[in-house]
């Protein structure tokens, strides 16, 4: 099981946050991402060959920043869930802020006892399901892209 429940905890799949000083509303928050990150954003955002703002850092010799985007403070559960995806979890749970994961190996009765725990009597699932894994077929022309 893996949790996200703020920014931080995108960096290990890519996404690192750097500063809510760089908007000029005050709205959104300046990340880095390597490439992991950048292919995370596009899934979810729906933008497979998204381009991206100059790096602000460099990021290490084995995950090089490859880019920055400003992403408002409310993309965090949408970001989360499709980093804990891409990321190996079979499903994602918003279970009050936090974002849970569940892994293949993790036991059967995980999701009932998250509820327990976070006293939900009702924990929105997301998982890869559609037709065509992220994306449904559409029906008329079998078009997914």
């Amino acid at each position: 099981m893996k949790t996200i429940s703020g920014w931080r905890d995108l960096e290990p799949y890519g996404i690192i946050p750097l500063t809510l000083e760089a908007c000029g509303l005050s709205y959104r928050l300046l990340l880095d991402v390597t490439e992991q990150g950048r292919k995370i954003l596009g899934h979810c955002l729906g933008i497979p060959n998204m381009t991206l703002g100059e790096a602000w850092n460099g990021g290490t010799k084995e995950a090089p920043h490859v880019g920055s985007v400003m992403l408002a403070q409310v993309m965090l559960v949408p970001v989360a869930v499709f980093a804990l995806l891409e990321g190996g979890c079979r499903e994602a749970y918003l279970l009050g802020n936090d974002v849970v994961g569940i892994e293949p190996g993790d036991p059967a009765d995980t999701v009932e006892t998250l509820k327990r725990v976070y006293r939900a009597d009702y924990a929105r699932r997301f998982s890869y399901g559609g037709t065509a894994g992220d994306r449904n077929t559409h029906q008329m022309t079998g078009r997914v892209e």
